[in-house]
């Protein structure tokens, strides 16, 4: 039972502070006294099934959105988990990692680069940047004619409206995530 009452006690403090309203306010809007309210918002009292349901209509949420936590929305995922996207007769293989989002104007993905590879990137229209970090290996990253080359625990930033290209310069496979943002 007290994990119900602190489960209430949280989302009943949650909501009043999201909506800014004090715990007098909140006793006019709900009919609930003040001091039934702080019990509650505590911990310190397990409301009846009466008083829950004041609150929620005086609220205006509904009774389950007093009783349950929040969905907590987290997944573990492999970094080749998602079927690549290849080139380079599958030397160079990108995974998306996380899609674009309008609402976010990002979008992540694994590579893996074969010794050896080179993979050609076309110009981006609009004011698009990629971040690519490398997590083992040595690319060689080539934007407008310019080359860096990026380590193991290194990253490059660039503005990617012009011809860009990767290479891995290593032995063995070089893996690294990037990042490409839509601003």
């Amino acid at each position: 039972m007290k994990q119900s009452i602190d489960v209430v006690a949280d989302n009943l403090r949650a909501l009043r502070e999201e909506r800014n309203l004090s715990l007098e306010q909140l006793a006019v809007l709900t009919g609930v006294s003040k001091s039934m309210l702080r019990q509650i918002e505590t911990g310190k009292s397990s409301p009846t099934i009466a008083t829950i349901w004041k609150i929620a209509n005086g609220l205006r949420v509904s009774f389950t959105s007093l009783l349950s936590r929040p969905n907590v929305e987290a997944q573990v995922r492999s970094f080749t988990g998602a079927e690549p996207l290849t080139g380079v007769d599958g030397k160079y293989r990108l995974f998306p990692l996380v899609p674009f989002d309008p609402d976010t104007a990002f979008e992540t993905y694994y590579v893996e680069i074969d010794p050896g590879t080179v993979f050609s990137g076309e110009p981006h229209d609009g004011n698009v940047h990629e971040y690519l970090y490398v997590l083992k290996g040595k690319m060689q990253i080539t934007v407008a004619g310019q080359e860096y080359l990026v380590s193991e625990q290194e990253f490059l930033q660039f503005f990617a409206n012009c011809p860009h290209e990767y290479k891995n310069v290593g032995r063995k496979t070089a893996t690294a995530i990037m990042q490409v943002t839509y601003r």
